[in-house]
This record gives C-alpha cells, structure tokens and sequence, in this order.
C-alpha cells in the first residue's frame, strides 16, 4: 500500500506542477492594468461543450477530474463588491443531476476560493501584456483578438503556454472576454509516457450562452472559435490511434 502511495505522489505532483508553472510563470510588471470589475450581479454564462478524459493508472486530479462526465457549466455573479467577486458555479450532468459551490474571488490579487488552475472571471479592460492580477507571479496576457463568441464579435484576451515534460508535455490555452473578464473557453492536454508512469489527461470547453453582453442580430453566422484551432491540436497530439481522441476531433470539427 505504500508503495501504491508513493507511487501516486510521483505522479500526481509533476502534474499539479507543470499546470501551476503554466498559470503562475512570471510576468513583466504593466503599468497601465487596473484590475476593477467587468461583471456584475447577474452576469451569466454557460459553457454547453464540455470535454474531459483521464487515462493512468492513477486517480484523476483537478481540474479534470472536476470536468469529467459534465455536459455543461453555468457560473452566475451573485455579488460585486470592490475587486471581490462572489458566484455560482453549477455543474450539469447528462442525468439530470446537478452540483453547485458558490467561490469568492479577488480579480486585484488573485486570492480567494475560486479555482487556481482556471479562472472563471479576471478584471474587466485588460490587454496584452497586462498580468492577470496585480502580482508579479501572475501569468501574462499573450494576445488581444478579435473573436465571435455567443454570437456577437468581441475582443478576447488569450494565454497559450506550452511547458516541457521529461516524456511528454502541458498545454493550456485561456481566452476571456476583454470587457467582462468572463471565460470564454480553455483547451488543458497534460500527456507524459515514461518508465515511471504515463499519464493522458484532456479537458477542454466552450462558452455557449451569456446574458453578459447583447446578442448581435447576425447570431447564426459564427467565425471559427481560436480555442477549437487549438483544441484540434492537442487532440492530435494525444494520438492519431487512440478511439477516444478520434471521437473527440470529430466533435470539435462538427462544432466549428
């Protein structure tokens, strides 16, 4: 048993730390950010593609182990004060049943209870290359785009980090709404094979319906989503051969 133990440790904290190294990599100080709220009590967003596989010997780790068998998410601002957000977070499954916590976040500093591997919600106007918070160890914004999202066309910030792994490689892409800070989708791949262990994990998703912003009136005519180019990506990264990620690509080509 302890061996199984320890073996599970040696596993598990390469994991937790190449996604930490990608949400936490040190960043230039920006000047000009200031990190305020772009939401407010209310706002909601629903994430109506969910995708989450994990293949090891091991138990799954967050944040795919929190993903998996869901077939959509709802967060929902209940409270703005200051840089304190306080929401709902509502996970759905293909049975009917649901499971909801409520987190508080600081978009300033980062602290709080809301997820530290996926921000749900960053401060409003921020741009590239604006931290992610107010801290010298918080992620840089990479790129400031123009993408359609929910239907309307709206400026996105986007992370795309890549971090070597003896065997293998994480990938994790972030995309947010510049004005509201809401998440608009992320694509995570974590896949190392050697003599130790082998672990492949995949989750990705996909904002789907908000009341955060107005619907343009040519809703039905939707540009390619940046996050699907790469979520195609990782998936092919994982292995052409695998049954599992060929089902998956054919999902995410239907959906573009």
């Amino acid at each position: 048993m302890s061996g199984t133990l320890v073996h599970r440790h040696n596993v598990i904290v390469p994991i937790l730390a190449s996604i930490l190294l990608l949400v936490f990599g040190l960043a230039p100080v920006s000047a000009n950010a200031t990190y305020t709220p772009g939401v407010k009590p209310g706002d909601s967003v629903t994430y109506g593609q969910v995708n989450a596989s994990w293949k090891s010997s091991t138990a799954p780790v967050s944040p795919v182990k929190d993903l998996l068998d869901v077939s959509s998410i709802t967060v929902a601002v209940l409270n703005v004060v200051g840089t304190s957000v306080t929401a709902r977070q509502t996970y759905n499954y293909p049975n009917g049943t649901t499971r909801s916590i409520v987190w508080d976040g600081d978009i300033r500093s980062g602290t709080g209870n809301m997820s530290s591997v996926i921000e749900w919600i960053i401060a409003g106007s921020l741009a590239s290359p604006d931290r992610l918070y107010d801290s010298s160890s918080a992620s840089t914004i990479a790129q400031t785009v123009q993408g359609t999202y929910a239907g309307s066309v709206r400026i996105v910030n986007i992370i795309n980090s890549t971090q070597p792994e003896p065997g293998g490689f994480c990938k994790f892409l972030r995309i947010w709404d510049q004005n509201t800070g809401l998440l608009l989708g992320f694509a995570l791949n974590y896949t190392v094979s050697n003599g130790n262990y082998h672990v492949s994990a995949f989750t990705s998703a996909q904002m789907t319906q908000t009341n955060a912003w107005v619907l343009s009136a040519h809703s039905g005519t939707r540009a390619p989503s940046p996050i699907f180019g790469f979520a195609l990506f990782i998936v092919a990264a994982i292995g052409s051969s695998s049954a599992s990620a060929l089902h998956l690509r054919r999902r995410l080509i239907e959906s573009l």
